[in-house]
């Protein structure tokens, strides 16, 4: 597996991430991208990680699940395919978790197709993202991703599943004592090449979350003027900030005309599409919102795609950042007169004031923040290591954590010595006097 070191000074190209609802045409919005910025001399890189590829057929050409492959002028394609880089990578996991399968009577071709975990894809693809960018290649790359789950999972996925900071210290006393119980178990117990691998891609994950809080990325969330889009889209919204990630433009698309050009059929959904636009404004504000209208073709090669990328972005570079936004700030608050201070880390997560479920809870140096069905596990800034967490206030749609110093107990010392012992050094030294 590749491995990488990310400086605080290396240089970033300018990456661009579309998410969203399945079937809101997230392919064609991020591959109209791509086509802008290509035909701006900039050198771009697209890449899909949805495991349905279809970027080969929008571009209408075959695009390669190993190396980069040139599409037209400037602009480079890429489809990564899980099966192929599992093989490449995590020889050693697969085959564990392979004969782990086959061992409880599980036929070997199914086995082998079972080896492919959830969560992967993203990984696997934002992984060769990482590699991309550090490359020095491109001056843009946008990633095409999977449905909304898949991609907000693998946000998810180092701290639920690895459990932040204590979760990594089980992991290494855990190959530790492999190591002793492997004589006694047999093939029950991973090899070293398990764990290596395993290490491998945990320090990838590492390496993606830190990739993705870098100010040249932001994630763009495609949606269509629909009710169950709308929710999906405000779920993600939630949860991409909960993780300080940086969303810079929201994109409707398939908006159908005004009702007077669309026929008596058609007028029903046009109204309710007029609707739904005043909602999404409202709701994902101060984000910018671009809008796309349902095309009367489907927009197939690139030039179809140039002119999509004219009609979502106008006048605008679509390589822009269009909006930043602070996620996590910290706080201080002292009392006058009584001297005490408090340090407040203040989480801003959009529609927190719409859910019904919020709890925070200290786990050592980390917290995990639940919001209904969304988990961040938090690992707390140094200055906040030694403090107790009080409470926490909902406050619109910002969640403060209240962290106090602990109090110090002054102890009273007792003495307890036997009360013969007292008397004779009381006479000795009467006698030396």
């Amino acid at each position: 597996m590749l491995s990488r070191d990310l400086t605080e000074n290396q240089s970033q190209p300018r990456v661009i991430i579309y998410s969203g609802k399945g079937g809101t045409g997230k392919t064609t919005i991020s591959s109209s991208t791509a086509v802008a910025l290509a035909r701006q001399n900039k050198k771009v890189l697209i890449m899909s990680s949805d495991p349905a590829h279809s970027l080969s057929d929008v571009f209408n050409t075959q695009i390669s699940r190993n190396d980069p492959q040139k599409i037209e002028n400037n602009l480079y394609g890429l489809e990564v395919d899980t099966i192929y880089e599992l093989k490449k990578n995590m020889s050693g996991f697969q085959k564990f978790v392979s004969s782990s399968y086959q061992n409880k009577g599980i036929d070997s071709g199914m086995a082998t197709e079972l080896t492919t975990q959830p969560g992967l894809d993203e990984i696997f693809a934002l992984s060769r993202l990482v590699d991309e960018a550090q490359s020095g290649k491109w001056d843009a790359l946008v990633l095409d991703t999977s449905p909304t789950g898949n991609t907000l999972r693998l946000l998810a996925y180092p701290e639920i599943i690895i459990g932040g900071n204590m979760g990594k210290q089980f992991f290494k006393l855990y190959k530790s004592m492999s190591s002793l119980a492997r004589p006694l178990s047999g093939n029950s117990i991973p090899d070293e090449d398990f764990f290596n691998e395993i290490n491998v891609l945990l320090k990838q994950m590492e390496d993606i979350n830190k990739f993705i809080l870098s100010p040249e990325v932001t994630f763009r969330l495609v949606l269509n003027p629909e009710k169950l889009s709308i929710l999906e889209t405000k779920r993600a919204y939630t949860f991409v900030h909960l993780y300080g990630i940086n969303i810079d433009g929201i994109v409707i698309n398939k908006i159908l005309p005004t009702s007077r050009t669309v026929g008596e059929y058609f007028e029903f959904w046009s109204e309710l599409h007029s609707k739904y636009l005043m909602e999404i404004d409202n709701s994902f504000y101060p984000t910018p919102v671009f809008r796309c209208n349902l095309q009367r073709t489907e927009p197939i090669g690139t030039d179809a795609l140039h002119e999509i990328s004219k009609l979502v972005f106008g006048e605008e570079v679509p390589d822009k950042i269009f909006y930043s936004g602070k996620n996590f700030w910290i706080e201080t608050r002292k009392n006058a007169v009584t001297e005490d201070h408090r340090e407040i880390l203040c989480i801003k997560i959009p529609f927190l004031k719409d859910a019904e479920d919020v709890k925070v809870e200290r786990m050592g140096t980390d917290i995990a923040v639940t919001v209904d069905r969304a988990q961040r596990v938090i690992t707390l800034p140094r200055a906040l290591y030694s403090l107790e967490l009080e409470k926490y206030i909902r406050e619109d749609n910002l969640l403060r954590v209240v962290f106090r110093e602990l109090p110090v107990e002054k102890e009273e010392v007792e003495l307890s010595v036997n009360k013969n012992m007292l008397d004779k050094l009381r006479s000795m030294r009467r006698l030396k006097i």
